[in-house]
């Protein structure tokens, strides 16, 4: 009888934490950046985005050092890019005095014409929620 009563608590405490995990590893909000101007088409996986204004936002992953960036149009997502993460050249304290290290979250665009592919460059800046990220992503582009 004990024993099928601990079993029982078992299974419940482990039905909720399943039901509980969805939450727990949903994706975090690094920066998010509104009305960004993309002149090219983009190609990501069987998804071609047009020419025009998009919104982008960072994400990351509470559990894994991943981190994602998000393409949409108005409320609408239209796909999900996982990144990479690059390191700045200063260390430490000094990365805190780097002229070069924003102080709010900024997003670059750069077009590789020979290799046909787009790096959107995102540096959460000092003041940020996750100062010193430093992230890269590579989306193939049509003209």
């Amino acid at each position: 009888m004990q024993s099928k009563r601990g079993l029982c608590n078992l299974l419940g405490v482990s039905l909720i934490l399943l039901l509980a995990y969805p939450v727990f590893a949903q994706l975090i909000d690094i920066a998010k950046f509104k009305g960004v101007e993309i002149p090219f088409r983009l190609k990501v996986g069987g998804i071609v985005t047009e020419k025009g204004i998009y919104n982008l936002e960072t994400l990351k992953n509470p559990t894994t050092p991943s981190c994602y960036l998000r393409i949409k149009k108005g409320t609408k997502i239209l796909c999900l890019i996982e990144g990479e993460r690059l390191q700045y050249e200063a260390y430490g304290m000094s990365k805190m005095t780097d002229p070069s290290i924003p102080q709010k979250p900024r997003l670059k665009m750069k077009r590789s014409a020979e290799e046909k592919v787009v790096y959107f460059t995102v540096e959460t800046g000092r003041g940020s929620r996750f100062p010193y990220l430093w992230l890269r992503f590579k989306l193939d582009y049509e003209e």
